[in-house]
């Protein structure tokens, strides 16, 4: 799975910071081509060597022994320090990122999504300069222009300085971001030529509109998923895996929920370039979880799913049908997800989930199924590295990738899995994991040593687009 996903070039500002080098010693060592048993000098912030190596005068030894060493990860479905409707997100860069580094992600991917009157251009300096020294990991933006006909000189300039992937919805007309199935091919159409990725989420709006909503109840969150049924996902994925198919485009299917969904994009990989992700809310919760007087602390669009949809996810995800995996952390602060608990049409819609990307999906995948620690390299670094453009700068231990590392005990004392360091509610309370991070490197700095995070002077994440 994941052969659409191209090979991006490496990009500029990698490597620029004057940073000590680094060996990295005695590690089971994850590369592109397996594990081998290798030490990894670092040197200007990137990986230099990788092999049996002796410590050179001045070099800082990093001991690895008995641990893995893996590629600094990335959540690729991230929303935080931004707005949606009247909701100010509950996570900042500043608590994402610093939760992220402590499970070894060192990249998020965030969202531009364009406002009323203003340009393209101006919405990304925005989001820009709210990561821009305040994040402790690397950060990259998809965009989601709202303004039609899109710029679309604006737009090429844009995919020339680095911003490869858009997102656009096929639902949430009230909220200004709906597009209409037309539209989106053409949208595909211009794209294509460009060498961009289109994001999609994937929600028929007139299967949603469809819906009787004057029977259900609305006090009890167990309704929405009744309000969203699968055959929404299924119909739009169908929809627009055919425009992929007819355009050329590149098309990623964001937060898959249903099996069938899966289905459609497996059988369409042959025609079309289709990836797809899903995110751990979805393999491991159940709609049960929205029963309740809490029941609405649970709300995320799409839902959750019925106990057999998920177990069937369970088993497409350990079978390889995922390309990656991400979280949409979309948190709100506990006040906002409680204010509308007797009208579910008025909660925020979003779980939290950037802390639990790497100790859930170890526990699901390297636990439950037996599957190798390079299933987490792969699903959570390269693919989602190659996604955004930045394969091998970032996604790979490899000579001349950026010294993003994870050095970790897969086997430590059981700890709870924390989703968010935010003023929001917990979405896996209860769950633990023996995932146990003993270092990290961002661009051959040490961010987390010892199990513990390192306080910088300030925040030294890169805008990488």
């Amino acid at each position: 799975m994941g052969e659409v996903l191209k090979t991006g070039v490496r990009g500029p500002g990698s490597g620029d910071r004057e940073q000590p080098d680094v060996l990295v010693r005695g590690g089971t060592v994850w590369t592109p081509e397996g594990a081998r048993a290798a030490d990894v000098r670092i040197s200007g912030g990137t990986i230099a060597e990788i092999g049996d190596l002796a410590p050179l005068p001045g070099e800082r030894v990093i001991d690895a022994t008995g641990l893995h060493v893996l590629p600094g990860m990335i959540d690729a479905h991230v929303h935080a320090d931004d707005a949606i409707g009247p909701y100010e997100l509950a996570d900042t860069f500043p608590t994402a990122s610093e939760l992220a580094l402590t499970t070894g992600v060192t990249t998020l991917a965030g969202f531009v999504t364009q406002r009323p009157g203003e340009t393209l251009t101006a919405a990304v300096e925005r989001c820009r300069a709210r990561a821009r020294g305040r994040s402790r990991c690397d950060v990259r933006f998809h965009l989601t222009p709202t303004a039609w006909p899109w710029p679309w000189d604006e737009v090429e300039s844009l995919v020339a300085a680095g911003c490869t992937t858009f997102k656009l919805y096929t639902t949430y007309r009230e909220a200004g971001l709906f597009t209409s199935y037309e539209r989106l091919a053409a949208v595909m159409e211009r794209l294509a030529p460009l060498g961009a990725r289109l994001l999609v989420h994937c929600e028929d709006d007139e299967v949603l509109r469809a819906v009787d909503a004057s029977a259900l109840d609305p006090g009890d969150a167990h309704e929405h998923g009744r309000l969203r049924p699968e055959a929404a996902e299924v119909a739009a994925v169908e929809r627009v895996l055919d425009l992929a198919a007819r355009t050329g485009c590149p098309v990623h299917i964001v937060h898959v929920s249903t099996a069938d969904a899966v289905a459609r994009i497996a059988a369409a990989r042959s025609r079309a370039a289709v990836t797809c992700e899903t995110a751990p809310h979805y393999l491991l919760l159940t709609d049960a979880a929205l029963s309740g007087r809490n029941g609405h602390r649970f709300l995320c669009t799409p839902p959750l799913r019925a106990t057999a949809t998920r177990a069937r996810l369970e088993a497409d995800a350990a079978a390889g049908a995922f390309d990656l995996f991400a979280t949409d952390h979309c948190a709100f602060t506990k006040a906002d997800k409680d204010a509308g608990r007797d009208d579910i049409r008025a909660v925020p819609s979003g779980v939290a989930g950037v802390g639990a990307l790497v100790p859930m999906l170890f526990e699901l995948l390297v636990v439950r199924h037996h599957l190798g620690l390079g299933e987490l390299a792969t699903r959570l670094a390269a693919n989602p590295a190659k996604l955004l453009g930045i394969y091998p700068r970032k996604g790979a231990i490899a000579a001349g990738s950026d010294a993003d590392l994870v050095v970790v005990d897969p086997s430590g004392p059981r700890r709870p899995v924390v989703s968010t360091l935010a003023d929001a509610y917990e979405t896996y309370p209860g769950r633990t994991t023996t995932w146990n991070v003993r270092h990290v490197l961002l661009r051959g700095e040490a961010v987390v040593a010892d199990g513990a995070l390192v306080e910088p002077a300030r925040p030294t994440g890169q805008l990488l687009a």
